[in-house]
């Protein structure tokens, strides 16, 4: 069987060359399916895998001498690249400098962002873990404070017709049906935050993606979760101070847009997809000085032997 996807339906086609295998079994160890195995001291394809091959390439990658390739579900060996360099010992440091100067940014210079770099954050993005391959996130990139702003505007007509559905007596009569987390939030956050989108637009302000000169909206098909194009999102986060930029995660957007279907329709996204997050870039008007530790609510460790 294959896993369903989106676009593909077949399972991937692994192929062994007999003449350069060196019947290592690095190709049967990393199979996350496995769709590859070890009998008879060979390397061999199965076809008793419950979820067939996942395309996920990773008996291309091990492989010593270039013995294996997968075919079908988007990928072939012209996908394979070298590994950069890893005889940094101090990678670990250098991540943690970029994981803590990172912060949301909300104010841009008046300067547009370019393409070429919202490109390459797009072309990192898309290394992230986002569930089984082939990974079923798309991106669109929306770069212009213009067309940003058009965006904004279609999204604070949403929230307008949330307001006028949404009244504060109705939330009251749905409080026993709601719960008293999500009344809170309706009620406490939901509809203060749509009205001040709503007001500052009326007033030529923009709170929703603060006059931002590009946007990245992330989305998922039917077969994939919301949480795989949040980890694409968060990744073009990094991406995004590696090269400069500053960025915050607008989470006020998705929901209204995945109701107009006329903007995703402008936008590109497939008609079945749902738009997950949606990621402001510019260059920082301010440059922090220092940075400040950040806790869980809750961190347990449990040893072995407990």
């Amino acid at each position: 069987m294959a896993i369903v996807h989106s676009m593909y339906r077949e399972s991937g086609k692994p192929a062994i060359d007999r003449e350069t295998c060196t019947e290592c079994g690095s190709c049967a160890i990393i199979c996350p399916s496995e769709v590859l195995v070890m009998e008879d001291g060979k390397a061999q394809v199965t076809n008793q895998s419950l979820l067939g091959c996942i395309a996920c390439g990773h008996c291309m990658m091990v492989c010593p001498t270039g013995a294996i390739t997968v075919t079908g579900r988007g990928i072939s060996a012209q996908d394979l690249l070298p590994l950069p360099a890893s005889d940094k010992a101090d990678r670990a440091e250098m991540l943690a400098a970029l994981m803590q100067t990172r912060r949301s940014v909300r104010h841009f210079k008046d300067r547009p962002v370019d393409p070429k770099l919202v490109e390459r954050v797009v072309e990192l993005a898309a290394t992230a873990p986002m569930g089984i391959p082939p990974w079923d996130v798309g991106c669109v990139s929306v770069i212009g404070r213009d067309k940003v702003q058009e965006i904004a505007g279609e999204v604070v007509k949403g929230y307008e017709g949330f307001l006028k559905i949404f009244k504060p007596w109705l939330l009251k009569v749905m409080r026993p049906f709601m719960g008293k987390a999500k009344y809170e939030m309706f009620a406490g956050f939901l509809r203060p935050l749509a009205r001040t989108y709503v007001e500052a637009h009326k007033k030529g302000s923009d709170s929703l993606f603060y006059d931002a000169p590009a946007l990245l909206i992330f989305h998922h098909s039917p077969y994939a979760d919301t949480l795989d194009a949040g980890i694409a999102c968060t990744y073009a986060m990094l991406a995004a101070e590696s090269l400069g930029l500053g960025s915050t995660i607008i989470g006020g957007a998705p929901p209204i847009l995945e109701r107009n279907k006329a903007v995703c329709q402008r936008l590109g996204i497939p008609d079945n997809n749902k738009p997950s997050v949606a990621l402001i870039l510019g260059h920082p008007a301010v440059n922090f000085r220092k940075t400040i530790r950040r806790r869980f609510t809750h961190v347990n460790t449990i040893y072995s032997g407990e």
